[in-house]
C-alpha cells in the first residue's frame, strides 16, 4: 500500500471520525431540560349566581319551569297558529341580583341550535326588554340565525329584565308541527 493511499485513508477515517463527534454533540446539544411544575387550586367552592331567571307575567303561559340555583330555564308551553304572531311579552326573567351592574348576552348560537319543523316557522324573535312592553334592550334575535345576539347589555344592579318571545308559524303549518329552540344566556364576571 501506498504511503498517499495510506493517507487519503487516514483522512477519510478523520472525516468520518470528525463526523460522527460532530453528530454525538449536535444531539447532546438539543436534548431538553425538563422542569416540572405544578399547580393547584383548592378550594373552588360553588357560589349563588348573581344573575338568574326569575318568573315573570307569561311565564306559566310559556311553561316556565326554572332551575335550583336560577341558572337554567325550560319553556315548555309556548306555542302560535299558522299564519299569525304570537307574543309572549314576558315568557320568563333576567335578575341581577348583585350590588354593582352585570353585562349580559342572550345569544342564539348555532343552526344546531334548533330542530324539529324549522321549515315551517315564518320566524321566531327573541327581545330582552326592561318591563313588557317597554324599552329594549339590545338587537333582537333571529332565531335559525347563527350568531344572533342582542350583543352585549348592561343590566343595572338590583334589576330585572323580561324576555319577549314572538312565533310565527307559516300558513301550511300543521298542528303536529313543532320545533326546540335553545338560547345561551352570558353573564361577564364573577
Amino acid at each position: 500500500m501506498s504511503n498517499d493511499s495510506h493517507k487519503q485513508n487516514r483522512k477519510k477515517l478523520l472525516r468520518t471520525l470528525f463526523l460522527l463527534l460532530s453528530s454525538l454533540l449536535l444531539v447532546t446539544a438539543t436534548a431538553s431540560v425538563l422542569n416540572v411544575m405544578y399547580m393547584q387550586a383548592s378550594p373552588i367552592p360553588a357560589e349563588a349566581a348573581k344573575v338568574q331567571f326569575v318568573t315573570a307575567a307569561d311565564s306559566t303561559a310559556a311553561g316556565a319551569s326554572i332551575g335550583t340555583n336560577g341558572t337554567y330555564v325550560l319553556l315548555n308551553s309556548m306555542a302560535g297558529w299558522p299564519n299569525s304572531t304570537r307574543t309572549y311579552q314576558a315568557a320568563v326573567g333576567i335578575q341581577n341580583l348583585d350590588t354593582v351592574a352585570r353585562t349580559v348576552e342572550l345569544k342564539f348560537d348555532q343552526a344546531g341550535d334548533w330542530s324539529g319543523d324549522t321549515g315551517n316557522i315564518d320566524f321566531i324573535t327573541v327581545i330582552v326588554r326592561d318591563t313588557a312592553g317597554g324599552t329594549q334592550q339590545g338587537a333582537t334575535i333571529n332565531v335559525g340565525t347563527a350568531g344572533s345576539s342582542t350583543g352585549a347589555i348592561s343590566i343595572p344592579a338590583s334589576t330585572t329584565w323580561v324576555v319577549e318571545w314572538n312565533i310565527r308559524w307559516k300558513a301550511g303549518a300543521l298542528s303536529t308541527n313543532t320545533v326546540s329552540v335553545k338560547l345561551t344566556l352570558i353573564v361577564t364576571g364573577e
